[in-house]
């Protein structure tokens, strides 16, 4: 079976309560407060099957003080019955509801004429169709399906049904994915012997019994015990269906309606959201930068600051980018919709599109701003992904934080990574993280910086060791991510815009160029290892006696990149040839002998212990040698 979720609009007493137990035998009016009044106030729910769907209804008031509750029901819903009471024709609540679901991108949807056996008069009836038909004009429901109905007896009923059969279209469906779970939160109680159960309508994904849930905002993370759907126990609730949850480990003052369910560390809780907002082409006034007014989306509400991006004051009709700076976190995601109230009196405004979620503070009147949220509101899934990884490039992401960002598949995901890594448009970091090309560009820009300024002040080394580099770098790029460094690092020297050798990091094209002063200088060390043989004298011992001590040590770290000289440690440095002869020989001792003591080695050296010793501790550092009590064998590979 297939679910799907119907809802109701229209004003009060125009028989919206009556006309869903007319469809499922189900009262929706369940508070006490509501049977004296005769006016539906909470959200009402109830089921029923279609043809091959499951099709749970609710039912929302119509009266003008609890259009809050009503916002609260209707935003999870895939088509509407838009209910307009025979006697009376269209009404405020009617405009209003209306207007609502067009700023909620309601796709699908029947106008619903009720009372038909209070009303005879058959011009008046084509005088109620006629305003009808005007109000809906240029939207979504204009030519939708319409139908007259009597709850009281019955009349067309029947025909109402087979009606929402032919109206639903599986496009509306809604994603099932498990990774994708979201539930809003509209009711908390607790049962007996049972504990805590919430009930919502499920937006995305499913939930099984035994999963892990994620209560935002406030992260407290619960088990689910128990799951319902229609009153019934089942082991899966599914996207579209109206679901209850039974919670293990938490207590229902540790929830409220409002809160949002999803699988842990898939939502980020934000005060800051971008968005697209729109203004109904009806409102009575403007809305001017820094209102206040109050924000609606699902059964999320927040005080919000409204902070306009390209002027001063949204009018009627009109729509732009701005910022809601919220009053207290909400737990929404990019793609959701969303209502706005002047803050007092309440008057429902208009509403829009969330384009980003725990978005950074911009400055008013940017371009690229500007230009950036127009991707977002207008671009192709492959444009808003690869924005998306430029803006968060800093933080490395991988495939499922993107997915959760731009509320998209991770397999959709994945096959568009694949393509903007092939087009170069994006790089893979470290195992599973991403970064835009630009940012990239910036990382070379940054590290060109610093091997120009070290390759000016050190104009005979051969380069930056790569520890000290990558330090730097990341210093310059904010993050203490060493891997990936060292993949920007990599990928650095693949574009060829730096190398390494031996260690040492340098700019790609750079050579060490020479003074007469610094190739004397060379020859004169050259040939102070060379004399010196197996008794070579310390880095420190050759500092000591330059004056250009400086460039002194930066020719022997040359001389060893280059091969002319081995570095044994820190201090010791041989002369190639000298240093090919003692490795030839200790291989021939042990070759022999299998095996070769500090002793046997000084004296085929003929050299000091110290000498010997610090040759045999570099074969062992090597994994040429290994030590064994007073010898060494060589090491096996």
């Amino acid at each position: 079976m297939k679910n799907i979720i119907v809802g109701t609009a229209g004003h009060v007493d125009h028989g919206k309560t009556c006309l869903i137990k007319a469809l499922t035998g189900i009262d929706c009016d369940r508070l006490k407060e509501e049977k004296k009044r005769g006016i539906t106030i909470e959200n009402g729910f109830a089921d029923m099957v279609v043809g091959d769907y499951n099709v749970s209804i609710i039912d929302v008031p119509g009266h003008e003080k609890f259009i809050k509750n009503m916002l609260m029901g209707i935003g999870g819903i895939d088509m509407v019955l838009l209910v307009i009471g025979l006697d009376e024709g269209v009404m405020p609540q009617t405009v209003e509801h209306f207007r609502i679901l067009e700023m909620l991108d309601i796709r699908r949807g029947i106008i619903v004429y009720t009372k038909r056996d209070l009303v005879t008069d058959e011009e008046w009836i084509e005088m109620v169709k006629e305003d009808a038909h005007e109000l809906v004009k240029g939207t979504f429901l204009e030519g939708a399906p319409e139908i007259e109905v009597s709850s009281y007896d019955g009349y067309n009923i029947e025909e109402l049904r087979k009606l929402i059969l032919e109206t639903i279209d599986d496009s509306v469906l809604k994603n099932d994915s498990s990774s994708m779970f979201r539930l809003p939160v509209d009711r908390v109680f607790t049962i007996d012997g049972f504990g805590t159960v919430i009930t919502g309508t499920l937006m995305e994904g499913s939930i099984r019994q035994g999963d892990d849930v994620m209560v935002y905002p406030g992260g407290k993370v619960c088990k689910v015990r128990n799951v319902q759907v229609h009153n019934e126990n089942v082991t899966e609730a599914l996207a579209g269906q109206r679901t209850a949850l039974n919670l293990q480990g938490l207590k229902k003052d540790d929830l409220e309606r409002g809160r949002v369910l999803a699988k842990p560390d898939s939502l980020e809780p934000s005060k800051f959201l971008d968005v697209r907002l729109e203004l109904f082409r009806d409102s009575d006034r403007p809305v001017l930068n820094g209102s206040r007014v109050h924000f609606h989306s699902g059964s999320s509400e927040a005080v919000a600051k409204v902070i306009l991006l390209d002027r001063d004051s949204l009018e009627r009709g009109d729509s732009c980018y701005c910022q809601l700076k919220l009053e207290e976190e909400v737990a929404v995601r990019r793609n959701d919709r969303f209502i706005i109230r002047f803050f007092s009196p309440l008057i429902t405004l208009g509403g829009g599109r969330i384009l980003e979620t725990s978005a950074v503070k911009h400055k008013r009147f940017d371009e690229k701003t500007l230009e950036a949220l127009s991707i977002k509101d207008q671009g192709t899934i492959k444009e808003v992904l690869e924005i998306t990884v430029k803006e968060q490039s800093r933080n490395f992401p991988d495939n499922l934080s993107l997915a959760l960002k731009i509320n998209h598949s991770p397999e959709g995901v994945k096959a568009l990574l694949e393509e903007l890594l092939k087009e170069s448009r994006i790089f893979r970091v470290k195992k599973d993280g991403f970064i835009h090309l630009a940012y990239l560009e910036r990382a070379e820009e940054l590290a060109c910086g610093i091997l120009t300024e070290y390759h000016k002040a050190n104009s005979m080394s051969g380069g930056l060791p790569k520890a000290e580099f990558l330090s730097r770098l990341l210093k310059e790029l904010r993050t203490e991510d060493r891997k990936a460094g060292e993949s920007i690092l990599d990928l650095m020297k693949e574009r060829k815009v730096l190398k390494e050798n031996s260690g040492l990091i340098s700019l790609y094209d750079f050579k060490i160029k020479e003074s007469p002063e610094m190739v004397k200088l060379r020859e004169r060390i050259l040939k102070k290892y060379r004399e010196a043989g197996f008794e070579m004298p310390t880095l420190d011992m050759i500092l000591s006696s330059e004056k250009d001590k400086k460039n002194a040590g930066h020719i022997v770290e040359s001389l060893a990149e280059e091969g002319d000289l081995v570095r044994l440690d820190f201090q010791y440095y041989m002369a190639r040839d000298d240093y090919d002869k003692a490795m030839k020989a200790l291989m021939d001792h042990i070759g022999n002998n299998g095996r070769i003591t500090l002793a046997e080695f000084r004296d085929i050296l003929g050299t000091s212990r110290k000498y010997a010793m610090a040759f045999l501790d570099h074969t062992d550092r090597s994994k040429i040698t290994e030590k064994k009590d007073d010898y060494r064998v060589l090491l096996k590979r």
